[in-house]
């Protein structure tokens, strides 16, 4: 099917690349250009032991060849922009500023191929508040509220567990979004710029959860603030959060009904296992923060934000000792201890200073005015004839020269009968028939 097209995968971790194993996959002619001591996602397990690549490198990098290439030195970059000239894609994940920095942004690239489709993949996108902030998959269920629907033994909410599927699924919007714009391509001759976000994923992900109907909703949202702004104050856990939104739900869906929500007779909820403190979801002073420090550089940054000692930074996750997993345990409750003397907005500032990747748990109440999401337009407003207007999260893939744009919202049942089959050549009384023979209703 994409015979013939040539990828460059300059990506990281798993979104991008996976992206370009899917073009692969296809029968594009994928090119993963990572440094020369290897990409990122070669580093996430024990490397000695997978002969310098890991079960996400070899999950995620299928079907591509592989040129090492250091896009830090200027004669790096001479290759690249050299491949570019005949490449027909190019995916990166880097952070703007990074990306312009390293001269591998679309304004660069597409100066020496102006038919060049650029995928940007970043945490939360190339615009609105949020643009410079650092972020990986835990980061986006945290942010996006997808987390507010997991709970651990203790009540708190946990995730992604072993699944990255906000990374993965915008692997597929990626690879989605290349494939439409080959074809925008083929028929005006134009490349583009694409960018998606891994908050965009994670928005998408909950549309069925995120449909807010004005004339149903306004109150229960309203009551569901009251109840987020009180909560901590009241020694509510997330999981009686969680359970009296549900509860809610129930008596307004339900209002003859006097059962109460079916709910496990224990704090659990679906979560992660896995004991490692700098990729974890902490109790703040106020709420919850997520936090994502996983190489080296960002855990010394994060014990020094937090002033914790810990002699272990060095250890990747995939080579940690049994005397490292216990000591990391105690590390946890240590990093808790300390976060939870301050709010989430005094950490968020001064991690974001620091530039490790952090994020505060979302509720679905906090997402429909979140300015992030005012600011890639990933809340519609649309309508319906039956139930009036309703919020939906918008289209995730943002293109700079195809339009995406709201359009009609859910139809009823056979709401568009007549429109279809009058344009399909159907006479108005071969479709009074149909009404009549119950083919159509």
């Amino acid at each position: 099917m994409l015979d013939g097209i040539t990828v460059l995968d300059i990506s990281e971790y798993i979104a991008g690349p996976y992206c370009g194993s899917l073009l692969a996959d296809l029968g594009a002619h994928v090119i993963k250009i990572e440094p020369p001591d290897g990409a990122e996602e070669r580093r996430l397990g024990n490397r000695q032991r997978y002969k310098l690549n890991t079960r996400m490198a070899l999950a995620y990098n299928r079907g591509k060849q592989s040129l090492a290439l250091d896009l830090r030195k200027p004669e790096g970059r001479a290759v690249l922009y050299k491949l570019v000239k005949s490449a027909d894609v190019v995916i990166q994940n880097y952070a703007p500023d990074v990306a312009k920095k390293l001269g591998i942004d679309y304004e660069t690239l597409s100066g020496h191929n102006p038919s060049l489709i650029f995928v940007s993949s970043t945490a939360f996108g190339e615009t609105g508040p949020y643009q410079k902030r650092k972020g990986f998959d835990i980061i986006a269920h945290a942010a996006s509220g997808i987390m507010s629907n997991y709970a651990d033994e203790d009540g708190a909410p946990r995730g992604p567990g072993g699944i990255n599927y906000i990374d993965i699924c915008t692997g597929m919007f990626n690879a989605f979004g290349v494939v439409s714009a080959l074809y925008h391509r083929k028929r005006t001759g134009q490349g583009q710029k694409i960018e998606t976000s891994l908050f965009a994923t994670g928005l998408s992900l909950q549309a069925q959860n995120l449909i807010h109907i004005d004339s149903l909703d306004e109150a229960q949202h309203a009551r569901e603030l009251e109840l987020l702004r009180t909560a901590r104050d009241q020694g509510k856990l997330h999981t009686h959060v969680v359970d009296e939104v549900m509860q809610m739900r129930l008596r307004e869906d339900m209002p003859s009904t006097t059962r109460p929500v079916e709910v496990p007779d224990c704090l659990h909820r679906p979560t992660d296992r896995q004991v490692y403190p700098y990729y974890r979801v902490y109790p703040t002073g106020d709420g919850y923060l997520s936090i994502a420090a996983l190489n080296r550089g960002l855990r010394e940054k994060l014990c020094a934000v937090l002033e914790i000692k810990d002699e272990h930074t060095a250890v990747d996750l995939g080579n940690a000792s049994d005397e490292v997993y216990y000591a990391q345990k105690l590390l946890m409750k240590r990093i808790e201890t300390r976060l939870r003397e301050q709010p989430n907005a005094y950490w968020l500032e001064r991690l974001e200073a620091a530039g490790v990747p952090c994020g505060q748990v979302n509720y679905r109440a906090n997402l429909y005015d979140d300015p992030q999401v005012q600011a890639l337009n990933m809340m519609w407003q649309l309508g319906n004839s039956a139930l009036g207007t309703y919020k939906t999260p918008g289209h995730p893939i943002r293109f700079s020269k195809t339009n995406v744009q709201p359009g009609a919202g859910t139809p009823t049942v056979g709401e568009h009968n007549d429109q279809v089959l009058s344009h399909a050549g159907f006479s108005a009384e071969e479709i009074a028939q149909l009404k009549a023979a119950e083919v159509i209703r």
